[in-house]
This record gives structure tokens, C-alpha cells and sequence, in this order.
């Protein structure tokens, strides 16, 4: 689920063979859960691969591998400098797909289905032009895990995670972040500056938004992801799980890099 930057990097902390990576979903277009693409496409070049990787995502997700598959032509060309070495390129075994909501994707007893969220626009946009920002749902033979992406409150989310067994879902510290950009950016207007906070308050889940979609959705388990780093600490995490917990009765799990749920 997405590839933000240092994605294959931790995949090798934790174990995961690049090589057995053959499906990747993008959740929207934000550099955060895109910035490692180039380096999949790369890394699959110098290491030979050999069967197709498919990579699906919202419309706009093909456009953008077309690109980065271009961008690999010089790289490629130049392979490792040996004479008569030749690797093979990402054109050859990257596999595309535009994704919209409703779309279901079967993979090895897996079904994949995806709704559109509201971390772009407000679902009363939803069905006009635009971006589309989308949540997924895995169901297998013996569970079922919804994967938010980023995303506001939303009613088809609600829908889309019914009964699931685990909801990964984000949330947002928006003072937090928004004066950590502040200070970081003393330049950056303040009319630059509104939009960010009305990006972050409207297009993100707080604490209690997030146990409160959980609690609708009716699921058995939140683990909450999409903290800000720059602060994180075990009694910040504990003040999320109480405020999480205000609005949901069931397990709440502060997500941590390399642990599995």
C-alpha cells in the first residue's frame, strides 16, 4: 500500500524480498505516498526482474509511471557499465491500472474494492471531474482489513470498512503540523498558509473523527497511522488512544514502523 519515500527500504528492515512485491495500490497522488516510485521502478531494473509488477491506483496513476518508465531510459542504457550487460526495462514489466470507486480487484483468493474519500473534496463533489483521493479494502477467506489513505470524515468510507476486522486508519495532529510548517517556513504567506490549515482540518481525521468512523463502521480493530514524526513520543501516543477512545469501544493500536497487527 503505497510508496512513500524509504518505502523498499523499510520493506527490507522488515524482511519483505523486493522481488515477492508484485502488487502495488496507490491510495492518491501526494508526494508523501508517491516518492519512491522512481526508485521501485530502478530497483526492479537492476535487480533483473523478470514477471510483471502491477501497480494500481486513482486516475492519473498510469500517466504518472508513463513518465517515470521514460525517465528510466538513460539509466537503463547505462546499466552497470559492463560491456555487453543489458537490464531490462521497467516498460517491460511495470503494469498499470487506473482505478475508480466501486472498482473491485481479485488477487489469489483476495478481493480488492476501493471508494473514493474526502481528502480532495467533499463527497457532495464526489462523481464530478477531479481528483480522486481513494480507500481500499481487503477481504480474505479468513479476514478483512480497510486501508484509509488519507482522508476527512466520509459516510462511503463508513460504508466501504462495515464489520472489518481491522481499520488502518489516519490522523492528524493539525496544530502540531501546522506550526512545524510555520516555523520551518517563515516565508511562506499567509494566505499559503490558511489553505495548508484548511487542507489539514478538513481533508484529514482527528483523533476522535478517526474512533468515530470506527465506531459507525461497526470494525474490531484501529491501528492509527500517519502521525507526525516530529514529535512522537510514548505519552503522545497514549493522549491519541484516549482520544480515540472516546469515540470507540474496541482495540486501539498506535501503529509503529516494522510491527505487524
Amino acid at each position: 500500500m503505497d510508496c512513500g519515500e524509504g518505502a523498499f527500504q523499510q520493506l527490507k528492515r522488515a524482511g519483505v524480498d523486493l522481488n515477492a512485491v508484485h502488487e502495488l495500490f496507490i491510495t492518491h497522488h501526494h508526494f508523501d505516498h508517491i516518492g519512491s516510485l522512481f526508485a521501485c521502478l530502478g530497483l526492479n531494473m537492476m535487480t533483473h526482474r523478470d514477471r510483471p509488477m502491477n501497480i494500481y491506483g486513482p486516475p492519473g496513476t498510469s500517466q504518472i509511471l508513463r513518465h517515470l518508465i521514460a525517465a528510466c531510459d538513460i539509466p537503463q542504457a547505462i546499466g552497470f557499465g559492463v560491456p555487453g550487460q543489458s537490464l531490462p526495462h521497467p516498460r517491460d514489466f511495470i503494469v498499470s491500472r487506473d482505478l475508480r470507486p466501486g472498482d473491485v480487484v481479485d488477487i489469489d483468493g483476495i478481493r480488492i474494492s476501493c471508494c473514493e474519500n474526502t481528502h480532495y473534496r467533499a463527497e457532495d463533489q464526489f462523481g464530478k471531474d477531479g481528483p480522486i483521493s481513494l480507500s481500499y479494502r481487503f477481504n480474505a477467506p479468513d479476514r478483512s482489513m480497510v486501508f484509509t489513505g488519507d482522508t476527512g470524515p466520509c459516510r462511503a468510507l463508513e460504508k466501504l470498512a462495515s464489520g472489518a476486522d481491522l481499520l488502518v486508519g489516519e490522523l492528524i495532529d493539525a496544530d502540531i503540523v501546522f506550526n512545524r510548517i510555520r516555523s520551518q517556513n517563515p516565508n511562506m504567506s499567509n494566505q499559503a498558509l490558511r489553505k495548508m490549515l484548511q487542507h489539514f482540518t478538513e481533508h484529514h481525521l482527528t483523533p476522535e473523527d478517526l474512533g468515530e468512523l470506527a465506531s459507525r463502521a461497526g470494525v474490531s480493530q484501529v491501528v492509527a497511522t500517519h502521525i507526525p514524526f516530529m514529535t512522537k513520543s510514548a505519552a503522545e501516543d497514549a493522549e491519541y488512544i484516549r482520544r480515540i477512545s472516546t469515540k470507540f469501544s474496541g482495540n486501539v493500536a498506535i501503529s509503529e514502523d516494522l510491527a505487524a497487527y
